[in-house]
């Protein structure tokens, strides 16, 4: 495929075709995230965006739970089917969702919006697909770990949970999983001495900075690799964003925007 004639459905899905080909996430990440969230009753249809080789609709078929996924790797949705899952192989920045309005009571996303060239679109997709009430999971990387970003800004704890916000989404509850290396607490000048970057000095400090943050009721989310969100559909919410931008920068309009205050 000629990359300069191609569209972005077609780089994303030739790009992730052969993505899970040396596997794919841990079990036990997928089963802590399991009963970590997982509602005790009342799902009976979930939707995987990124759903891989399909481990994580195997374990949600296994708690009766009706399962089906969607990813851009070809290879990977062929996986998928070879165990028995029901699964898409589509590229969730521009493809719609091939399911109704309000058809799942839980929607899970692991490590997957990062990837998408379009995430506003994807999550307007998730918020039309998941019933009011419905459970919403998904989780990104710290970027200071290191992981590359297309879009690094939005990815930062905070933009990442306005960004939520502004979908559409009301955030529950937010869990890490696993620390981040011991030197990212560090400053980077810092980094390259071995004294400040051992496991007494940098892994106390991240200790102490965790602890600390806990105790006045604050989440110290630079001490962790993955953050994963638990959101509900926003039922408040009304006027897409994508929409609002365009009405509210149109030149002419009486009043374009006001200073937050």
């Amino acid at each position: 495929m000629n990359s300069q004639t191609a569209g972005p459905r077609e780089i994303a899905l030739q790009t992730h075709e052969n993505y899970y080909a040396q596997g794919n996430f841990s079990a036990d990440r997928l089963t802590w995230t399991l009963n970590t969230f997982l509602p005790p009753a009342g799902v009976g249809q979930a939707l995987e965006i990124g759903c891989g080789d399909g481990a994580m609709l195997n374990l949600l078929a296994e708690r009766g739970i009706n399962a089906v996924g969607v990813d851009a790797s070809s290879s990977g949705i062929e996986e998928c089917v070879s165990r028995g899952c029901r699964a898409h192989c589509l590229d969730a920045s521009t493809d719609n969702l091939p399911f109704e309005d309000e058809s799942f009571d839980l929607v899970i996303c692991l490590e997957t919006i990062e990837h998408l060239m379009n995430p506003h679109y994807a999550l307007s997709e998730v918020r039309r697909v998941l019933r009011p009430h419905g459970r919403f999971l998904c989780s990104i990387p710290n970027p200071l770990t290191g992981h590359p970003f297309l879009y690094p800004g939005l990815f930062e704890y905070k933009s990442f949970q306005l960004f939520l916000r502004q979908e559409g989404f009301a955030i529950q509850r937010v869990l890490p999983w696993q620390w981040a290396p011991r030197e990212t607490i560090l400053p980077i000048s810092f980094r390259q001495v071995p004294l400040l970057n051992s496991r007494v000095v940098s892994g106390g400090l991240r200790r102490i900075l965790e602890k600390s943050y806990r105790a006045v009721g604050a989440f110290p989310f630079f001490c962790y690799w993955l953050w994963t969100f638990q959101c509900e559909r926003d039922l408040s919410f009304k006027v897409d964003p994508h929409q609002l931008l365009a009405r509210r920068t149109q030149p002419g309009t009486p009043s374009h925007f006001t200073v937050s205050r």
